[in-house]
C-alpha cells in the first residue's frame, strides 16, 4: 500500500516520562486565569482534540493541558523552535496514588542542541502548573512566575541554544505555513526539503555575501563604499583622540553625532552635539564602548531613521522608526502618561513588554528639545518622544511607510543591498520626509544592516508570510511516497523521472539516484537515509521502500 508522507513522519523526537501528581483545585476557577497571564488566552484549551485525555477526570484533563501548553511556551521562550504541543504517548493512573498519573510524551527534536535543554522546560512547567493550581494570579504572584521562567528556563537555555531575535518569529510562521525545517547547527536552519530547500540564519540566507557581512559590520567601510558608488552617505571623520575629535567637529561643523565605529543597537550614540564640551563628553563615552577604540564624528542631518527592509531584491516593507514615545489624550500630563504605561507594561510578561521607562535624564533632554516638560498635557493623538532617537537598546515605535516611500529612496536602498551582495538587508535612511526624493531634502543612507531584525514588532511580523512567498517554492515539500514492494517503488521513481523530476529510490540499505547510480551511505536506517536525501539540492522526489 503506497502513501505520501510529510517531513514530520521522518522527524526525530524525544520521549520523556513524567510523574504527574495532580493537585486539588477547582476547575474553571483561578487556574484558568493563569492562561491569560502566560498565554494571553482564555483558559488552557487550544481547541485541539487530544484522544488520550478523553475519559479522564476534568481536573486531570485541565492540568495535563496546562502542563503541555506551558512546556511548549517555555521551549519557545528558550529559543527551542517547538510550536506544537508535546504528543501524549500514554497516560496511566497510578494504582497506589489516586492523584498520581504516569505520563509519557514525545517532543520534536532540535538537532545539535543538548538534550539537557529540554529538561528545564519540562521540570519548570510541572512545578509551575502545580503552584499555579493553588495560587491566584496577581501582581506579586505573576512576578514570581515570570522570575521563575526567566531564571530557570530563559537564561540557561539562551546559553545552550544558538539563535537570534529573528529566529523564533521566522520559524513560527514557517511552521504555520507547513514549511518543514531542521536545525543544521549554530542557529542555521534548513527550510524545505531537497531541491526546494533554503538555508536561513535569523533573517539572512545562503545567498547573502560573506564579504558584504564583513564590510557592513564597520560603519566607516560602509559609508566609504556607499559614497564611492555615488549613493548619499554620512559625512564623518574617524578619530582616536579627543584632540582629533575636536578638530573633526570643527571641520564638519556643528551639530554632530558621535558613535563607536563597531557597535550596533544605538549603543554609545550621542546626537545634537552643538559645542566642544558636549563633543568631549560624547567622545569619551563612545571610546570606552568601542572595541577598536575608534570613534566616528559625523555631520548630523535632519530627519528620522527609516528602515527599508529589502528581501529577494524587492521592497518587503518600510517603517519610520520613532523613538520610544507616549500618545497624548488631552487629559493626562506626559509624566502621568509615562507612569500609566510603565504600570501597564509591568503587568505583562517581561518578554512581551516594551522598553519604556519612567522619566529620566534622557527623556528630559528629549522633552527640552521640544520645549516640553513632564507636566505638559499633550493633545489627543499627539506623539511625544522620550528619546532623541530610536534604538534597539531603548526601544521605539514603528510607523509603516511601505506604500508612501518615494521611488528614488527605494532605488538607493535596492542599490545599497546589491552593492554589498545582500539578498536580505535593512537599509536605514535618515530623511525628513521619506515621501520626497533623497536629493531634495538631504537624506542619507545611514547604515546597511546584515541580518536585520525580522519579526520583532507587529508590522515586521505581518510581512513574514510575504517573505516566504518569495523565498521558498510553495511549502518547500517534495513528493515522498512510501511503498511496501520494490516494484511499485521503482515504478513511481520512473514515473517521476519521466515527468522531469530527479527522483531517488531508497530503502534501509540501498539508495539509487535518478540515473540509477547507487549512493553509498554509512547507515542502514531508512529514516536516516530519507533525512539525508532531504538535505540534497538535487532531489525533487523520493520513492521509499518499507516492506
Amino acid at each position: 500500500m503506497a502513501q505520501y508522507l510529510h517531513a514530520d513522519d521522518f522527524a526525530e523526537r524525544l520521549r520523556f516520562k513524567v510523574d504527574l501528581v495532580v493537585p486539588v483545585f477547582t476547575v474553571g476557577g483561578n487556574y484558568d486565569d493563569w492562561a491569560g497571564v502566560l498565554l494571553e488566552q482564555k483558559g488552557w484549551s487550544d481547541g485541539a482534540r487530544i484522544p488520550a485525555l478523553e475519559g479522564v477526570p476534568d481536573r486531570v484533563r485541565l492540568f495535563v493541558r496546562a502542563f503541555l501548553q506551558t512546556v511548549r511556551l517555555l521551549c519557545e521562550l528558550g529559543r527551542l523552535p517547538i510550536f506544537d504541543l508535546p504528543r501524549i504517548i500514554s497516560l496511566y493512573k497510578d494504582q497506589q496514588n489516586t492523584n498520581k498519573y504516569l505520563l509519557e510524551v514525545e517532543i520534536f527534536l532540535v538537532h545539535f542542541v543538548p538534550q539537557a535543554a529540554y529538561q528545564a522546560p519540562i521540570k519548570s512547567s510541572l512545578e509551575l502548573c502545580r503552584w499555579m493550581a493553588q495560587n491566584s494570579p496577581g501582581p506579586v504572584n505573576n512576578n514570581k512566575v515570570f522570575k521563575t521562567i526567566t531564571e530557570e528556563v530563559i537564561n540557561p537555555l539562551h546559553k545552550l541554544v544558538v539563535a537570534g531575535n529573528s529566529t523564533i518569529p521566522v520559524l513560527k510562521v514557517a511552521h504555520s505555513l507547513g514549511i518543514p525545517f531542521s536545525h543544521l547547527g549554530l542557529g542555521v536552519y534548513q527550510l524545505g526539503l531537497g531541491s526546494k530547500s533554503r538555508k536561513l540564519d535569523r533573517s539572512t540566507c545562503e545567498l547573502d555575501s560573506a564579504i558584504g557581512l564583513k564590510l557592513t559590520f564597520n560603519k566607516v567601510s560602509t559609508a566609504n563604499i556607499l559614497r564611492a558608488a555615488g549613493l548619499p552617505a554620512p559625512v564623518h571623520g574617524v578619530v582616536t583622540t579627543e584632540k582629533d575629535a575636536l578638530a573633526s567637529g570643527a571641520k564638519i561643523g556643528f551639530p554632530v553625532v558621535v558613535k563607536p565605529t563597531d557597535l550596533e543597537r544605538g549603543e554609545g550614540v550621542t546626537v545634537d552635539i552643538s559645542d566642544e564640551a558636549g563633543l568631549k563628553t560624547a567622545f569619551a563615552d563612545a571610546l570606552i564602548l568601542s572595541t577598536s577604540k575608534q570613534v566616528i564624528v559625523e555631520r548630523q542631518v535632519p530627519g528620522v531613521c527609516h528602515r527599508i527592509f529589502i528581501a529577494n531584491n524587492k521592497l518587503l516593507y518600510a517603517v519610520k522608526r520613532h523613538p520610544m514615545s507616549v500618545i497624548g489624550d488631552g487629559k493626562r500630563s506626559i509624566n502621568q502618561l509615562v507612569d500609566d504605561e510603565v504600570t501597564e507594561q509591568a503587568q505583562k510578561p517581561p518578554w512581551n513588554r516594551s522598553e519604556i521607562k519612567r522619566i529620566d535624564d534622557l527623556a528630559l533632554n528629549a522633552l527640552n528639545s521640544l520645549d516640553l516638560s513632564p507636566n505638559t498635557v499633550p493633545g489627543k493623538g499627539v506623539m511625544v518622544p522620550l528619546r532623541r532617537l530610536e534604538s534597539t537598546k531603548w526601544g521605539g515605535v514603528d510607523e509603516e511607510v511601505t506604500d508612501v516611500i518615494h521611488a528614488e529612496n527605494l532605488s538607493i536602498a535596492l542599490q545599497a543591498a546589491q552593492l554589498f551582495g545582500l539578498q536580505v538587508a535593512g537599509i536605514d535612511i535618515i530623511s525628513p520626509d521619506i515621501t520626497k526624493p533623497w536629493y531634495a531634502n538631504g537624506a542619507i543612507i545611514n547604515e546597511v544592516n546584515f541580518a536585520p531584525l525580522f519579526g520583532g514588532a507587529e508590522i515586521s511580523r505581518s510581512y513574514i508570510p510575504a517573505f516566504f512567498a518569495e523565498f521558498i517554492n510553495g511549502d518547500g515539500v517534495i513528493p515522498t511516497k512510501v511503498f511496501d514492494t520494490e516494484g511499485a517503488a521503482l515504478d513511481f521513481q520512473r514515473l517521476q523521472i519521466n515527468q522531469g523530476k530527479r527522483c531517488y529510490f531508497t530503502d534501509s540499505g540501498r539508495t539509487l539516484d535518478h540515473s540509477g547510480n547507487e549512493i553509498v551511505m554509512p547507515f542502514k536506517d531508512v529514516k536516516k537515509r530519507v533525512r539525508a536525501l532531504f538535505m540534497r539540492k538535487d532531489v525533487d522526489a523520493i520513492a521509499v521502500l518499507v516492506p
